[in-house]
């Protein structure tokens, strides 16, 4: 079973991961008796394993209409509005979308969520980068307009690329509400998708699930 970092949603620490994602998915483990091992991995590397490869499982990923039938799903285990973010201090002004569509620059990062949802709602602006730090560093650097950021995780993704948060300022314009994902590859049997997704939702009724939730996002 393969992570990705994305603070505070999995993040990596003395050698151990930690986070939303990870101590979900370790409760769940408890829950159905699965002993398998949870490990970092690149995002694209991580994502071709699970829609190409056998018995695979990718946390945490938001589920949009174009992975719909590449993975089963067992989630949300996140949720959070998605808004543009700018440079503090920058006279760009968004009143909509299409707004959004005439700045010269939106960073991306290569077949992510930013990427992927933003092509199919009709965006030709976007500077493609092989991961979100580097597209924060474009922003931070004026190389780039605009970046699309979760209005919860947004602090905690910039912090980790060792920047200053305050040198950021969201726009008015939430481009959507998107929800993190468990994505199991599609030859993982219905029986275990549905084990999984009871063990969370039992993880939701009984508090287990906001505890996890209220120490991760702290700041």
């Amino acid at each position: 079973m393969q992570v990705i970092i994305y603070p505070p949603l999995a993040y990596e620490e003395n050698g151990e991961l930690k986070g939303v994602a990870p101590e979900v998915v370790k409760a769940i483990q408890a829950i159905v008796g699965d002993s398998n091992p949870i490990k970092a991995a690149p995002w694209l590397r991580a994502y071709e394993a699970t829609k190409d490869e056998s018995m695979q499982a990718l946390f945490a990923i938001v589920r949009i209409p174009k992975r719909e039938k590449l993975f089963k799903w067992v989630g949300p285990i996140f949720e959070e509005g998605d808004y543009f973010f700018k440079r503090k201090g920058e006279p760009i002004v968004l009143h909509s979308l299409d707004d959004a569509k005439k700045v010269e620059r939106i960073a991306v990062r290569k077949d992510g969520y930013t990427h992927q949802t933003l092509t199919a709602n009709g965006f030709t602006n976007l500077d493609i980068s092989p991961s979100y730090e580097s597209s924060y560093r474009k922003l931070d650097e004026g190389r780039v307009d605009l970046v699309l950021m979760g209005e919860r995780t947004y602090y905690y993704m910039l912090k980790d690329a060792g920047l200053d948060p305050t040198k950021f300022e969201r726009t008015n314009i939430r481009f959507a509400e998107s929800g993190a994902w468990l994505a199991f590859s599609r030859d993982i049997p219905d029986e275990t998708i549905a084990k999984w997704q009871r063990a969370l939702d039992s993880l939701k009724v009984d508090g287990s699930f906001d505890a996890i939730m209220e120490h991760n996002f702290r700041h």
